[in-house]
């Protein structure tokens, strides 16, 4: 029976149909029954495909439950994973980003295991987790679909749309690392440098082997946390090297309690000065939003 269906669904089966992985096809058969026409004629072909993607999630969760040897992942602030294929240098950057230290090999598909790094920079903390090479049995979408951002590690432009194409579910931020740049001519670093600059990618040239642009890197990562730091004074001190780190659009009340719960009300006059201030030692109220690289002097009652 005709089901008088829209493009949209007649698309979302045809690459249904062509899915090669599981998450693939519980994605796409997501997208057939949210575009399905929702009529009386309809109604068996929404139960039928309502039944399929029960018994592919259920086949999805065995799946999951038989898979050994992985470490269990605790997600701890913000969370990034690499994403590439075999002898991409995921795991090499990992070893310069992070203080991981995993096994690396010149052979493909040495990463059988989610590896965990914590990235540590500017006084902002963050995990990086390298991932099994795309294609690999162990590949966990999971891990890639709840990450904060993904970090592409890729050698051409062509790599982007294929890992898009494996990815589909991914809805989070995208970092685009372009590795071995000490493998290009001057001619083609900056070829690809202007190509990355014309597609307004999010995306940087670097080298694990000779460290060219690492600190680019680490200042793009920081910033794709979008953490603020802030750095606390005692009146007639200098401020402290260490500071606190809070989420964005936090207020000053937000950073007297993570100083201590209930500190909030103890505050008589805030003096802050930085990016979010006017001038020097501004005085502001409990409500003022803070940014990045303030330095606020509380007096007490």
């Amino acid at each position: 029976m005709p089901i008088n269906a829209r493009p949209e669904y007649y698309t979302a089966e045809k690459r249904y149909l062509e899915a090669k992985t599981l998450d693939e096809k519980i994605f796409y058969l997501e997208e057939m029954i949210k575009t399905a026409p929702k009529h009386k004629g309809s109604e068996n072909l929404l139960a039928e495909l309502k039944t399929r993607l029960k018994k592919l999630k259920e086949k999805e969760e065995k799946s999951k439950k038989k898979k050994t040897g992985s470490k269990g992942i605790k997600k701890e602030g913000f969370q990034f994973v690499l994403v590439g294929f075999p002898n991409s240098g995921k795991s090499s950057l990992l070893t310069k980003l992070t203080n991981a230290r995993p096994h690396i090999t010149e052979h493909a598909f040495s990463t059988f295991q989610p590896e965990l790094g914590t990235f540590e920079f500017q006084g902002i903390k963050a995990q990086i987790i390298d991932q099994p090479s795309l294609g690999n049995e162990n590949f966990d979408i999971g891990l890639v679909n709840n990450a904060d951002c993904l970090i592409y590690v890729v050698e051409n432009f062509e790599d982007i749309d294929k890992i898009n194409s494996l990815i589909p579910r991914a809805q989070s931020k995208k970092l685009i690392v372009f590795n071995k740049s000490d493998l290009l001519s001057s001619e083609q670093k900056r070829k690809l440098e202007a190509t990355i600059k014309s597609k307004r990618l999010n995306g940087v040239l670097v080298s694990t082997f000779t460290n060219e642009n690492l600190e680019e890197l680490k200042q793009k990562i920081l910033h794709e946390t979008g953490l603020i730091r802030i750095y606390m004074k005692e009146p007639g001190k200098p401020a402290s090297p260490i500071p606190l780190v809070l989420l964005p659009q936090s207020t000053v009340k937000d950073v007297a309690e993570k100083i201590l719960k209930g500190f909030s009300s103890k505050v008589k006059e805030t003096r802050i000065t930085g990016p979010s201030s006017k001038f020097l030692n501004q005085k502001v109220g409990l409500s003022h939003i803070v940014k990045d690289l303030d330095v606020i002097e509380f007096h007490t009652r």
